[in-house]
């Protein structure tokens, strides 16, 4: 870890803008004055931000960031999941194909001022997608032997630091709480198009899935105020922290007050798998948002494969709880970062505000 934090903020290159976390990022950034470029191949409609549409996957994108303004910050939030997300966790393509995002995205900045670097994990770093792990997850237990993109991504990221100088901080959140439009992980606008045809059917809106323990997640805003907050102090340099919202919450405990956001009414849990169930109901969801005039796209673009997470986070098809997954958040708060959340006001904001956006319906008055 070095002993000073990087220079004030220049500029911001933030690599996968579109995505969840990306587009709080740039929009925290944006918020504290400092100039943005997004990088992604869709524009995120981010005002103020600076927009380059380059695909980091070819390498084509090495030319093409050596030419942008000097970057002196990177955030990377670049992803890329294979269709049908669970299996690819372990697959060997995706992970060279998130390796070689990486070092594209720093090939092209090489003869940047680029003085920090962002880069994110998860708890699939403690091995949860493989086996029980060790609860709580901490930071400085070693690496649990297993493939996995992360490894490949610090080790590149590491050395490309030590040869050339700058700084870097390494975030691992647990379930991330935000929107992007076809993310293939926001179980926002999947229990949200899922209240929505229910209260177009009229229907209850059951809890779908099966047993479920308690899990930690964290607000897109707060782990935006925690990047930012890391890329200025010298306690985050060079150092991997886990971040959340310092609360736990349960699924069925919190499904009638996420309803009670959307307008819909609860019912007795009834085991269903949204991956199945929602695509059943895309000519509803066309329906709904031609007559209420939405800004979501049909349903298989607007959720991407979230639906496959949500059946995931829910438990959907399970006998019994799912093994824990939490994690510390020590070592962070004696760094210097307080910031919390309240995860059922946060979840239900949230969704409040994707309906005013009028990504979802307005909830009946």
């Amino acid at each position: 870890m070095t002993d000073a934090a990087p220079p004030p903020i220049q500029r911001a290159l933030v690599a996968g803008v579109s995505g969840v976390v990306g587009r709080a990022v740039a929009r925290e950034l944006l918020a504290a004055g400092v100039e943005v470029l997004g990088l992604s191949r869709r524009d995120p409609d981010i005002p103020g931000l600076a927009h380059h549409a380059i695909d980091l996957s070819s390498p084509a994108a090495v030319a093409a960031l050596s030419q942008l303004q000097p970057i002196d910050t990177l955030v990377f939030c670049a992803l890329h999941e294979e269709p049908g997300l669970l299996a690819g966790w372990r697959a060997p393509r995706q992970m060279e194909t998130n390796r070689r995002l990486l070092t594209h995205c720093l090939d092209g900045l090489a003869t940047h001022p680029l003085a920090h670097v962002t880069l994110l994990q998860g708890t699939k770093a403690y091995g949860a997608h493989v086996q029980r792990m060790r609860v709580p997850g901490r930071e400085r237990e070693p690496r649990v032997v297993h493939e996995n993109f992360y490894w490949l991504q610090e080790d590149l990221l590491r050395e490309r630091a030590a040869a050339a100088g700058f700084a870097f901080t390494i975030w691992r959140p647990p379930v991330i709480i935000g929107h992007a439009v076809g993310a293939p992980m926001n179980v926002l606008a999947v229990i949200g198009v899922y209240a929505a045809l229910c209260r177009e059917l009229g229907e209850p809106c059951p809890f779908p899935g099966g047993p479920v323990g308690p899990i930690d997640v964290v607000d897109t805003g707060l782990l935006a105020e925690a990047i930012v907050w890391g890329r200025q102090q010298a306690a985050a340099q060079g150092a991997t922290f886990n971040v959340s919202n310092g609360d736990v919450i349960q699924w069925p405990d919190l499904w009638p007050a996420l309803l009670t956001a959307l307008g819909a009414e609860p019912g007795p849990p009834v085991p269903r798998a949204l991956a199945e169930w929602l695509p059943q109901h895309a000519a509803l969801w066309d329906r709904i948002r031609d007559r209420d005039g939405l800004r979501a796209p049909a349903l298989a673009d607007f959720l991407g494969d979230s639906p496959i997470y949500a059946d995931m986070l829910f438990g959907f098809g399970r006998t019994q709880a799912a093994p824990a997954t939490l994690l510390s958040t020590i070592a962070l708060r004696q760094a210097g970062f307080a910031g919390c959340r309240d995860s059922e006001d946060a979840l239900c904001t949230a969704l409040s505000d994707l309906c005013a956006d009028r990504w979802l319906p307005t909830p009946p008055s």
